[in-house]
């Protein structure tokens, strides 16, 4: 059998009996243990077993059943799979407003919370957000567009609770705020811990890093034409790692405008 086909097997028997193999992987069971867990017929889980057999997952010792070190491995990768999926699922219609060239990492999907907007309140995808940054004690992000009510925020965040604030903002859409929001702007640079970064750069997304006292997560906020489209949220570790590699290369090459923007007023 070519290795061609042995993975097409190996993948289609993990499609069809992975239940059976994450059963068993908690602990070894005997067919009609198996039968009563799953609540399965015992002609399903003996075809289930021989399948799992063929393809070298499982091992029979004293009639009971338990994974192979083939099989341990290939449910974990089966397991990252599915979950990746699964966030893809739930997250793809959000997804799908970004530009199709947009990176977005997989660590950063996988186990990501989703938060749509509500076509009849659009805003309210932002609570979430708003929520974690009223605890929050430092946040960057990359800002591709902006509401006008953002200084207004997070200058709340500031007074409130000492927030720090680092954001690189493009430059088209810093000259668009400081236009309409000029003193709110100009108050806002003017913290000591609060500084604005002007690119050149079209930025991907509206990408963010808050850090708590507990702990760190990375966001996205998607927008379509100036429209907030949901927010996502992970606060893995390889998902923070992520975001803030992307932040800090688009960090890197911006410009410091925090003392510009302070004297707009």
């Amino acid at each position: 059998m070519s290795s061609l086909t042995q993975n097409g097997e190996l993948r289609d028997v993990l499609h069809k009996r992975s239940v059976i193999l994450e059963a068993v992987s908690d602990q070894p069971y005997t067919k009609p243990e198996l039968t009563e867990i799953l609540g399965t017929s015992r002609s399903t889980i003996d075809r289930g077993i021989d399948d799992l057999e063929s393809i070298d997952c499982v091992e029979r010792h004293n009639s009971r059943y338990a994974p192979t070190t083939k099989g341990e491995l290939a449910l974990a990768e089966y397991t990252k799979y599915t979950n990746i999926m699964d966030s893809l699922s739930r997250a793809g219609d959000i997804l799908n407003y970004l530009p199709s060239d947009s990176s977005v990492s997989l660590a950063f999907l996988d186990g990501v919370s989703v938060y749509p907007s509500d076509p009849n309140v659009p805003d309210s995808a932002l609570k979430a957000s708003d929520d974690l940054l009223a605890i929050s004690t430092r946040m960057n992000g990359l800002a591709p567009t902006a509401l006008s009510t953002y200084p207004d925020t997070i200058e709340g965040g500031v007074q409130g609770h000492g927030l720090s604030v680092e954001i690189v903002v493009e430059s088209n859409v810093l000259d668009s705020i400081i236009e309409v929001r000029s003193e709110a702007m100009a108050r806002l640079a003017g913290y000591e811990d609060v500084e604005f970064y002007r690119t050149d750069v079209e930025l991907p997304y509206a990408l963010w890093i808050m850090e708590q006292e507990d702990g760190e997560t990375a966001g996205m906020t998607v927008y379509n034409n100036g429209g907030i489209q949901g927010v996502l949220m992970n606060d893995s570790p390889a998902a923070v790692s992520w975001a803030r590699k992307v932040y800090q290369g688009y960090r890197d090459n911006a410009v410091n405008v925090t003392e510009s923007v302070a004297q707009t007023e």
